[in-house]
């Protein structure tokens, strides 16, 4: 669809030059994969029909020891005298509470034949739990567990029990594999200073975020001495509260990844929001390809104090962030004066878009403002952003609550370089510069569909920056209103 979305739009208006695998299905795997459960031609969360032949799935895992179990007794003693590297080997049935010691696995035939109320994994190294299912106490790995994999597991909450799905102490990791996790009460993963890997999966119906990273190793200057990391792959976070993805003092990977229909959360929650994916407080997109942020109640994507590399420069390394109220959301982002990045122009350390698809977003298609730096907007369309009303600035800077549709809002005293970028059926304005520019500043080659304003910098003085390469047209006064900044996400 990429391909000949360009191939389409380079044609009609640009004519320019452009500015961990993972394994697949089979074919009869994706013949049964229900539709909202395949990515890129890849099938998420937990397989159909059982992980082995028989009781005992043991088959792919290192066991020093194997203890079969059929009770909730059984189960109890067996966790209690395991060592690292045991395996137990969980018969068909129901089962409550276990703790297990470091590096001792769980294995059951199939999240329908084996249901475990919760499941804490206490320090030590190469647990694995695959084949069962996980009730309302979800998986807790306490701090120092590493190289945990949940694999073909499924973990169902309560969305009126406060719990977490899946959390994760400091110093401790995780791959989640071909799994699913729904309905938490809480978050449906949450890691604190913990690496998380998710990869053919499915992040559902979450109340208070699907995804939440928090590093605690950045101070005001963004100087971090670690931020956990998380890699999304092949996977399908739809349909939670308050946030898709967030991101604090942390990295992110995504590949192959949508983001759906995140909503607001209830109304007795502190912030209600409902965006996609937020990276604030000094965190880092590292890569975000074949991505869909979509149908969010708020902002597709917001970047705040933090850096992003979203899509890339290839053809099938798109990103898309449609139908959103805000789409792409870039503030405070800056750079120390001396820094490398900022002398450089290091694109891992600005914000970039390129092959972008923003389509039908709500109020503004993409926004910069708060003196943000290094911002790059590449080979991109902003088409049909339609009025929504948004908290503004007015005419006379006096806050207010009026309709926005705006392709492109560059505010706040910001540096944006802009080319190759396609304007097309946005309600209000084009590209909207409010005030003067700041440092390499520049506008390349746009078009701007019949129909659509001109570009147009406003609350401008002669004298002020305007950005190199191009002149739009300029007023003195404030005639479109702006919209404010979001506040960070708690």
């Amino acid at each position: 669809m990429v391909n000949r979305f360009w191939a389409r739009l380079s044609a009609a208006i640009l004519g320019g030059a452009a500015c961990a695998a993972v394994a697949g299905c089979g074919a009869e795997e994706l013949a049964t994969c229900p539709e909202e459960n395949l990515v890129r031609g890849v099938c998420a969360g937990v397989p159909a029909g059982d992980v082995c032949g028989g009781e005992r799935c043991t088959a792919g895992v290192t066991c020093t020891s194997v203890i079969d179990v059929a009770s909730d007794d059984e189960l109890t003693s067996a966790a209690q005298a395991a060592s690292d590297g045991a395996c137990i080997a969980v018969r068909s049935g129901r089962y409550g509470v276990v703790t297990v010691p470091g590096g001792v696995s769980l294995l059951g035939r199939s999240a329908d034949a084996v249901e475990i109320e919760g499941i804490v994994l206490e320090a030590g190294d190469g647990a694995v739990v695959r084949g069962l299912k996980v009730g309302r106490e979800g998986v807790t790995v306490q701090e120092g567990a590493t190289g945990v994999r949940i694999d073909s597991v499924r973990v169902i909450g309560e969305s009126d029990y406060e719990h977490d799905g899946i959390k994760l102490g400091p110093g401790s990791s995780i791959a989640i594999v071909a799994s699913e996790i729904a309905n938490a009460g809480h978050v449906g993963i949450f890691a604190t200073d913990a690496d998380v890997t998710l990869e053919r999966s499915i992040v559902s119906g979450a109340q208070r975020g699907a995804v939440e990273m928090l590093g605690r190793g950045c101070d005001e200057r963004c100087s971090c001495t670690s931020r956990p990391a998380l890699e999304v792959r092949s996977s399908v976070i739809r349909d939670n509260r308050v946030i898709g993805v967030s991101l604090h003092g942390a990295t992110a990977s995504l590949e192959g990844v949508d983001v759906i229909r995140t909503r607001e959360g209830v109304a007795s929650l502190a912030g209600k929001f409902g965006g996609g994916v937020s990276a604030a407080g000094c965190s880092g997109i590292l890569g975000a390809r074949q991505v869909r942020v979509i149908d969010s109640v708020s902002f597709g994507i917001l970047v705040d104090g933090s850096t992003a590399m979203l899509g890339d420069k290839g053809e099938d390394d798109s990103i898309e962030i449609s139908r959103n109220t805000l789409g792409l959301w870039i503030q405070n982002v800056r750079q120390p004066d001396g820094d490398d990045c900022a002398m450089h122009h290091d694109e891992r350390c600005n914000v970039t878009l390129h092959n972008g698809k923003l389509d039908g977003n709500f109020g503004v298609g993409i926004g910069v403002t708060g003196e943000s730096r290094g911002i790059i907007l590449c080979r991109s369309a902003i088409t049909a952003t339609a009025f929504s009303q948004l908290p503004v600035f007015d005419e006379n800077d006096a806050l207010a609550v009026r309709d926005v549709g705006d392709g492109v809002d560059w505010l706040g005293d910001s540096e944006v370089r802009i080319d190759e970028l396609a304007f097309s059926g946005n309600a209000r304005q084009s590209l909207l510069l409010d005030g003067p520019v700041q440092g390499d500043s520049y506008i390349g080659r746009i078009h701007i569909a019949a129909g659509d304003e001109p570009p147009v910098q406003q609350s401008y003085s002669r004298g002020d920056a305007q950005p190199e390469g191009m002149a739009p047209p300029t007023v003195s006064d404030r005639r479109h209103v702006i919209p404010r900044s979001l506040e960070e996400l708690p």
